[in-house]
């Protein structure tokens, strides 16, 4: 039996091989899409999951107090760690957790390496996986852990135990270590990212920091406990140990400590203020749009996949009619159409799986902290996935069809009485769903291109095309670099600063007139406003000629900072920080976007520094010149710092690329999902029509007949489907305004506001493309010889 029900099933396919084809490509399409999305969701919610211990491991943060409200930072004060196990009852492990950043060496091999400074439990509590040596061997003083990639970059070869390393210090000798052990790479699904495992005294001996100074502080602290309650009941019990910070720090003062899972550490990472781990999980929109957008279009390809069939079931009225009188059941005929409609997802599945292979590395590869692969054999989930979406598929859109086709009645499908198609309310209906998908996909599309473009050319405040940054160890080093370049004739000005643009600032409560807000603040040095291009709209910015007074009291303000405060001319206002030292504010500058567009503009106010404060040097070139100035730049480091790899960077290209990246990639994806949305609702129109104009060929005949022109006969075929088109365009554009808009704001703070282009492009696109792919066919079947109209079975 099931022999016959195959044969059947491959000479029906057969019949229709244009209509099939279709129906393949477009739901392989479809289904590719969604391997991408699952996989995209897949990584997003298993950061960390690799840990062994991952139920029991828990972070420590703290609590802030800005104007009134709880702040949540995600760092720590360093003493902490050591008093945990005395304080919370029932833990099975405490480490400490700092990233920092050092210079390694070996020979002429010299690169810039982040390295974990822990506690003895941090291997017990955390799964890295050990590839040689000893996982213990961090704990000596004289021994340090190396990533597989590391070991290979500074000794040619994984197993480098025993192999010796130069840590550069810049003040006094260099440190040598030993390799005791070689652990796998680190993943980019772990949210803590280092490449080297150091024991946290060797902090204190590298960077010279004093044990015990509640002054400073850590990237985080783990604890790992069986009992989840110590989320609530641990805060409590070492809230005492805030006041310690606080008196160490009248800078940054703690409210509170608060206590969070592995599960939402990763988003707090990209949510909260404080250090970075090294790695947060995707925003919530790199989540969600993917799989909203495979979703849709699958739906679409299973509409196009239904009404085909329904169109279609002409063909096969007297197949069904016979084998209902020979004494066929109805669920003989339903199991006979899904096993079709099962074998064309079975196909469609090859499709996607050969598409997806390309499509998959494709997507990773534009997301620098993103690494999915398309395995079957290393991801069951994936193939659970794959199984339920082909099952899903071939019920959804092969089992209204298989029940609607089976129930007709074999007297009236002989007659020849009974006829269904294309004209069929669900296959309309259907039609329409089609095009408003298209119609909500290439608005998006559009809508995203235009903020992109939107953004590129936004006043940020600044010149942001101008800049060279060169950071370096101290300031004596910045200084010994800056006169070095400042004889190039490219460079306009040269500036040191502590903070830049992009780059990072600090922050602290700031009083005026009884109000306190959370100001952030930039430690400048002289030249800076004019290197990088700030306005000064009120007043004057730091000269040379009131220096030594602007050093000690007095500060440049933005527009916002004025706003929050009240204050109609800034110039002549006072502030206190920490209760004690006041600023005059001599000037305001223009808003700038000192974080991006991603985050609210910060009130702000800049101070100006002594050059043996500062480190980071900063140059304004034209931008004609500014690739050969880094060029110039870095034969002087190479001249200067041999120690070092070298470090010089393009603003626009290195602090702003990352922005450029993610508006590039977002209107990558939505232009191309908006064109196999639009391609596969052309198509599904296409064949409807072609099946319209099969079953109206006599009526096409008879009206040429009568006298009915090719215009007429074009228009009376095409009105149905063209208003079909125009409904769903205006449902798609409701449906794209609402899901576009909350799409930008949950990435950007500040992006473009749809406008009137941002709608009638994309439709008035569409209704052309409808209107090209089915022109011809019309034009075909009007200008048809009606003898032979008339004579068509």
């Amino acid at each position: 039996m099931f022999k016959n029900f195959f044969k059947v099933t491959v000479r029906s396919l057969l019949k229709s091989k244009l209509f099939v084809l279709i129906n393949i490509i477009g739901l392989g399409l479809a289904l590719s899409c969604c391997i991408v999305a699952f996989l995209n969701y897949d990584f997003a919610t298993t950061f960390d999951k690799q840990h062994e211990n991952y139920d029991e491991l828990y972070s420590i943060a703290v609590y802030r107090d800005q104007a009134g409200a709880r702040i949540p930072f995600t760092m720590v004060p360093m003493p902490l760690g050591p008093n945990l196990k005395d304080e919370i009852p029932g833990l099975k492990g405490v480490s400490r957790f700092h990233r920092a950043g050092v210079t390694i060496k070996r020979d002429e091999n010299v690169f810039n390496r982040r390295t974990a400074f822990v506690d003895d439990d941090f291997l017990d509590m955390f799964t890295f996986p050990i590839l040689y040596g000893n996982k213990e061997a961090y704990k000596e003083l004289s021994s340090v852990l190396i990533s597989a990639r590391t070991a290979l970059s500074l000794f040619g070869k994984e197993n480098a135990v025993g192999e010796r390393i130069e840590v550069v210090q810049q003040e006094g000798a260099n440190l040598f270590l030993t390799v005791g052990g070689v652990f796998e790479d680190v993943g980019l699904k772990s949210t803590l990212q280092f490449q080297l495992i150091a024991d946290f005294e060797n902090y204190h001996r590298f960077f010279d920091v004093e044990k015990g100074d509640w002054g400073q502080f850590l990237d985080g602290v783990f604890i790992q406990t069986e009992d989840p309650s110590v989320i609530n009941t641990a805060p409590a019990l070492i809230q005492k140990y805030a006041d310690l910070q606080n008196d160490a720090r009248k800078d940054f003062q703690v409210q509170s400590f608060w206590v969070q899972n592995m599960e939402d550490l990763p988003f707090n990472q990209r949510d909260m203020n404080g250090r970075s781990l090294g790695a947060e999980a995707l925003n919530a929109a790199h989540i969600m749009a993917p799989g909203i957008m495979a979703i849709l279009i699958l739906l679409l390809a299973c509409f196009n996949f239904t009404n085909t069939a329904i169109a279609m079931s002409n063909k096969r009225l007297k197949e069904i009619g016979i084998r209902k009188t020979v004494g066929g059941s109805r669920g003989q005929l339903v199991f006979q159409f899904l096993g079709e409609n099962l074998l064309l997802c079975l196909l469609s599945l090859g499709v996607g799986l050969v598409c997806a292979l390309w499509l998959v590395p494709q997507y990773s590869n534009m997301w620098p902290n993103m690494d999915i692969l398309m395995s079957l054999k290393e991801n069951p989930k994936l193939v659970v996935f794959l199984t339920a979406v082909l099952l899903t598929t071939a019920l959804l859109a092969g089992g209204y069809p298989a029940l609607f086709v089976s129930k007709f009645r074999p007297v009236a499908i002989l007659r020849g009485t009974l006829k269904v198609g294309s004209s069929s309310i669900l296959s309309k209906v259907l039609l329409g769903f089609q095009f408003m998908i298209s119609i909500l996909a290439l608005i998006c599309g559009f809508a995203f291109l235009q903020n992109s473009s939107y953004q590129k050319k936004i006043d940020q405040g600044y010149d942001k095309e101008s800049m060279i940054i060169v950071p370096l160890a101290t300031p004596l080093e910045a200084e010994r670099f800056k006169a070095a370049v400042m004889e190039n004739p490219a460079i306009d000005q040269l500036s040191l600063t502590r903070h830049h643009v992009g780059w990072g600032a600090s922050g602290a409560p700031i009083k005026s007139d009884g109000q306190e807000y959370e100001i952030t603040i930039m430690d400048v040095g002289l030249n800076y406003a004019e290197v990088t291009g700030f306005s000064v709209l009120e007043g004057r910015g730091f000269n040379e000629q009131n220096k030594e007074l602007d050093r000690v009291g007095s500060i440049l303000v933005n527009e916002k900072m004025a706003e929050q405060y009240g204050w109609e001319n800034a110039v002549g206002q006072q502030v206190t920080l920490y209760d004690s030292i006041r600023y005059n504010v001599v000037g305001m500058v223009k808003d700038f976007f000192i974080f991006g567009l991603w985050e609210e503009l910060d009130p702000m106010m800049i101070r100006l520094r002594d050059d043996n404060e500062l480190s980071l040097v900063v140059a304004r070139v034209s931008p004609d010149r500014i690739q050969e100035v880094k060029t110039y730049m870095e034969g002087k480091w190479a001249e200067l710092i041999t120690d070092r790899p070298t470090d010089v960077l393009i603003h626009e290209q290195n602090v702003l690329g990352g922005a450029r990246t993610v508006n590039d990639n977002i209107v990558a994806i939505f232009l191309f999902l908006a064109v196999i949305a639009v391609v596969l609702s052309a198509i599904g129109l296409f064949t409807l029509v072609s099946i319209n104009i099969q079953s109206r060929t006599k009526e096409i005949g008879i009206r040429k007949v009568l006298g009915a022109s090719i215009g007429r006969i074009g228009t009376i075929i095409n009105r149905p489907f063209l208003i079909i088109v125009a409904i769903a365009s205006v449902l798609g554009a409701i449906a794209a305004f609402m899901l576009t808009g909350s799409l930008m704001d949950m990435i950007w703070k500040y992006h473009m506001d749809l406008n009137l282009y941002s709608f009638l492009l994309p439709i008035v696109s569409l209704l052309l493309i409808s209107l090209l792919s089915i022109s011809g066919k019309v034009i075909k079947a009007a200008k048809r010889n009606p003898v032979e109209s008339l004579r068509y079975e």
